[in-house]
């Protein structure tokens, strides 16, 4: 089966999917190919339908797709979503030097579930599997990943960040 692994940036997608055994296709590695260029501000401006294009899910087997835009990928048997507490978030991605006003917008994104729903919205409910690495290390996030995969850690609760958005008012 393949599996997308995907989630805001900073939410570990390239720290733990480095650590799996399986094969690793890295989204990252195709943007030049499945977008229309960059933005004003050098954000890849990525094709739906170019990534589908580009990436052929169906000659991979057991592989993970890992990267942001990875849930809208076609022929996917399962989607895991990594989240990260805002506060959390926003950490990481100072750490990286992002722009505060795209710290803002990932928080936003997290806060509101985005990725999670366009994925169910894409693949279904019983598809979308969702994992907190707000707290836990990479290792207690990798052991919990394998978990998911494996068929043996499930959830039937969402992850819901909404109420941070109070904090920042």
């Amino acid at each position: 089966m393949n599996i997308a692994l995907t989630g805001t940036p900073g939410t570990g997608k390239t720290s733990l999917s480095s650590k799996l055994d399986n094969t690793v296709v890295s989204i990252n590695n195709h943007y030049s190919d499945i977008s229309n260029g960059k933005d004003e501000e050098g954000n890849w401006l990525i094709d739906l339908d170019k990534l589908n294009e580009v990436i052929n899910v169906k000659i991979h087997s057991n592989c993970i797709f890992e990267g942001h835009v990875s849930h809208f990928l076609n022929d996917i048997g399962m989607t895991i979503v990594l989240r990260c507490n805002p506060k959390k978030l926003k950490e990481r991605l100072d750490s990286r030097k992002y722009t505060d006003a795209k710290i803002r917008e990932n928080m936003e994104a997290e806060a509101l579930n985005i990725i999670t729903e366009e994925a169910i919205e894409f693949h279904g409910e019983n598809k979308v599997f969702e994992l907190d690495t707000s707290t836990n290390s990479i290792d207690e996030s990798l052991t919990k990943l394998k978990e998911i995969i494996g068929g043996n850690l499930k959830s039937d609760k969402r992850i819901d960040y909404s109420e941070t958005i109070m904090d920042w008012y």
